[in-house]
Formats: C-alpha cells, structure tokens, sequence
C-alpha cells in the first residue's frame, strides 16, 4: 500500500507499507487536507513533531466495514483516557495525547483503522466538508475557551485557515469581529465572514479603536503562530479582557508582568479539541449554519503530492490545499 513519508524537513518519499492491522475500523482514506501543522513539520518548525512521519489529520473517510461505504469525519487526537486531564473530559490536554500525522502516522496513505470512537459519520456531508471539521474543531475550541457569545468584541489575529476559522465561528454565535493580518490575501478572504479587517504590517489600535466605538475589544484571539505578532496581539486587549493563544511557537514567550496586573488579563491557551468540539461542528455543518467550502482554494492528486508540497507554503492566494486520494 503506497504511502507518502516525511523521513525528515524537506524530504518527502514514496513508500509501500503494510495494510493496516491494529485495532479500528477499516476506512478508506477519501480527503486529506493540508495544514499550517503539516506544512511546518515540513519545513522543520512544527514543536513536537518526530520523524519520520506520515503527515495528514485533516481526514474524510469512508468506512469499509461495521458500516460499509459511510462517509466520515476523523477525530485524530487520540487520549489515553485515564489521565487527570482525561478524568475532567479535558481530553485534548491528554498527558500522553498522540496526534495523527504529528506524534503517530496519519492520513497519507490508502486505508486506516480508526477508533469507532472517533469517526463521525454524516449521510449528508461530502468528503471535503468532513475533511474541514478537524480545522474548524480547532476554531471551535478556542470560542469555547474564550466563553464568546452575543454582543463581545473579539480581534482574530492570523487569517491562515484556523484563524480563518475562529472568525467564522465568532461570527455564528453573533460575537462582532474584527480581523487582522499581514497578507493582502489573507485579507480579502476574510472579508467573507466580516467587513472589520485590518492590515497587521500597519498601526492597529487607533483603527481598531474606531471600529469598536473607541474601545480595545475585550477579546484577542491570536492564531499566527508568530512570536512578534502574539506580543503585539497582547497589546491590543481592553482591561479587564483576555488573550487566546491558537497558535503555538517554539521557546518562551514573555510579558511585563506589571502590565499584565494592571490590567487584570485572563491568559488563555488553546489546544485542539475535543469530542464535544466535534458534535458542535458536525451540527454546525449538517444544518448549513456553517460552510467552509470557500477556503478550499487548491485541490491536489495523491500522486502529486510530493511534487507540490514544498510550493504550497508561498503559493499566493493558498488558504487551503485538499488531497484527493481517488485522484490519479
């Protein structure tokens, strides 16, 4: 069975493996979508990542036993449900948490075997739709953290297709939103979910503060990934207010703590998602309330993969690339 593996940053090889045997269901791999994750352990800037490794969490799939030929989404963190963390349905803070495509082997390959546990089946969802649950779990997780609902006030900050996410889904539960992000690209694309947007390469707050009547919004969320744009993201929360943290960097990542009292700031991380994550957004995305298709702006050929993966990261206008496993 062919598999694609990164043996290393910048090395991706063609590889036959064995068909899978451990315990699961039997699926066949149908979409793998391409994310910041994958393209950074790509390029060696993914923490935690080990090589080698077969890359792709982003997953639609289709069952070929226990039901034969359903469609479904993945949940690919996989908890060892023992833990403290486990214990208080804080699954995604698991202390030995395994991440398809990160920790252990993912989607880029043929068939799986996956926990029934963590398919999550749809008669009405196509296979791109489900491949973006993962993202969108991870958008939505961070809302939850963040306690966001009608009337609040939140700054997204990083308009890859998580950050991309968190505004959508900020927006559905009529949170007002304003965008912010270096790329003109970028940019435009939000203009989608919200006309608030922001250029980051400018001063922020005067704009921010004439798009929220005066006022620093009293939610930030940041999804860069990017140590300069997460300490300036600090700046811009209102008193009293708080800062997510999405996305994640290597090393430390300091404040004043002075500033931090005298402002009284809730400092928030957010990890994945969990199980409840996943319920919401496959409701989300049954009833229509929630469609993500737009962000799809590349579709690539199993086949191809290996050819086009190192250009994805500077490909203008690449929000998000789905791999068509059915594709030759």
């Amino acid at each position: 069975m062919r598999a694609l593996i990164l043996q290393q940053p910048g090395r991706l090889t063609w590889e036959e493996v064995p068909e899978p045997d451990r315990d699961g269901v039997l699926v066949a791999v149908r979409r793998v979508g391409i994310c910041g994750t994958d393209i950074h352990a790509y390029g060696g800037r993914q923490p935690g990542a080990v090589y080698p490794i077969r890359l792709g969490h982003e997953l639609a799939v289709e069952m070929l036993e226990d039901q034969p030929g359903t469609l479904c989404a993945v949940n690919p963190y996989l908890q060892c449900g023992r833990c403290i963390a486990c214990r208080h349905g804080r699954t995604n803070c698991c202390a030995t948490l395994s991440v398809m495509g990160v920790h252990c082997e993912g989607g880029l390959t043929r068939r799986l075997r996956i926990p029934a546990s963590h398919l999550y089946a749809s008669d009405t969802l196509r296979p791109e739709l489900l491949a973006m649950a993962e993202p969108l779990v991870v958008g939505h997780h961070a809302i939850r953290r963040a306690g966001l609902g009608s009337g609040d006030t939140v700054l997204v900050v990083g308009l890859g297709p998580i950050g991309l996410g968190v505004a959508q889904l900020a927006e559905v539960v009529g949170a007002k939103v304003v965008c912010a992000d270096v790329r003109a690209d970028r940019r435009r694309a939000a203009y989608r979910i919200t006309p608030h947007i922001l250029n980051a390469q400018q001063e922020v707050a005067g704009p921010l503060k004439e798009m929220l009547d005066g006022d620093l919004p009293r939610t930030v969320i940041d999804a860069t990934g990017s140590r300069q744009a997460m300490r300036h993201s600090y700046q811009l929360v209102a008193p009293g207010g708080q800062m997510v943290f999405v996305g994640l960097i290597t090393g430390d990542f300091a404040f004043k703590d002075l500033d931090f009292h005298r402002r009284e700031l809730t400092l928030r991380a957010s990890r994945n998602g969990t199980a409840e994550d996943f319920a919401a957004i496959m409701h989300l995305l049954e009833s229509r309330r929630l469609d993500p298709l737009w962000m799809i702006t590349h579709r690539i050929a199993f086949n191809d993969l290996a050819d086009r993966f190192a250009a994805l990261a500077d490909t203008p206008n690449c929000i998000k690339a789905m791999v068509h496993m059915d594709r030759s």
